[in-house]
């Protein structure tokens, strides 16, 4: 059993060394080419995560260099941006509620019979599965409110 856990946790960090090594420099990837092609009215980002600036009123601003950024009149700019920065974050919770449903099962069919195996998959399981449904409606409710703050 000692030889699985030391299997996973080797693939889980070769995975993550490769992962962040392709993906780091993509961030700061700054060329002439990608300057001209500055799209405003895209709000996703990476992995389908959400832009800071979600939840904000984004135009060209005219130069075709940038976006102009500003928020709906009479609101703060700076709620606005908080909530989008929450909703981000309760993405990658629920990004990292997957990949420990993932885990949980694959423990659960590696426990080979043990009741103690059987019990601790199920168990990781359960919890990733509730903190993922947490993840997904708490995300929900804070887009709610941050529609209802921007109109």
């Amino acid at each position: 059993m000692r030889s699985i856990k030391s299997l996973t946790a080797r693939c889980l960090l070769s995975f993550g060394i490769v992962f962040s090594t392709v993906t780091f420099p993509l961030f700061f990837l700054n060329t002439s080419a990608h300057a001209a092609t500055i799209n405003c009215t895209n709000k996703t980002t990476f992995l389908g995560l959400p832009s800071w600036y979600e939840f904000l009123d984004v135009t060209d601003d005219g130069t075709g260099n940038g976006c102009s950024v500003k928020a709906p009149q009479d609101k703060s700019i700076l709620v606005l941006i908080m909530l989008a920065i929450i909703d981000i974050l309760l993405k990658l919770a629920a990004l990292v509620a997957v990949i420990f449903v993932v885990y949980g099962g694959f423990r659960f069919t590696t426990a080979q019979g043990s009741p103690e195996g059987v019990a601790a998959g199920k168990k990781t399981l359960l919890n990733a599965i509730i903190g993922l449904v947490i993840a997904v409606l708490a995300s929900q409710i804070v887009k709610f409110g941050a529609y209802l703050l921007s109109k």
